[in-house]
């Protein structure tokens, strides 16, 4: 099983000025989806996600970007540069996958609620 894992970038948190610095981001909302190379019998890819936020460094004004020439690769690299542990998300990502691919526990209707679709056998 190889899974394949994209970033989401859901929202940047900044402080309006800063050090005659402008829109100055400190923290970021992101999203981590893995997508397996596996599909089910329907022929859809099994995907698991998380979500959560990160703080960033403070900015460098020697090397700062100006908010609207940000990119999502540069977003990206703060946080994999970041003390955000994604090997241990990208496992647990992977285990979600896996135990959808071979699941553990299936959760099953109770038996008396699968009533028959045809009524031709019922009692009148």
């Amino acid at each position: 099983m190889a899974n394949t894992y994209s970033w989401t970038i859901n929202g940047l948190d900044t402080y309006p000025s800063i050090d005659s610095l402008s829109d100055v981001v400190y923290n970021i909302h992101w999203g981590l989806t893995a997508t397996s190379d596996q599909t089910d019998s329907d022929g859809n890819t099994y995907t698991a996600s998380a979500i959560g936020t990160q703080t960033v460094e403070d900015a460098n004004p020697d090397s700062f970007t100006t908010f609207d020439n940000l990119t999502q690769a540069d977003v990206e690299g703060w946080i994999e540069g970041s003390d955000l542990d994604i090997d241990s998300i990208k496992a647990s990502l992977d285990k979600q996958i896996e135990d959808q691919i071979t699941p553990i526990s299936v959760t099953k209707s109770a038996p008396w609620l699968n009533l028959p679709t045809e009524t031709s056998n019922l009692v009148k």
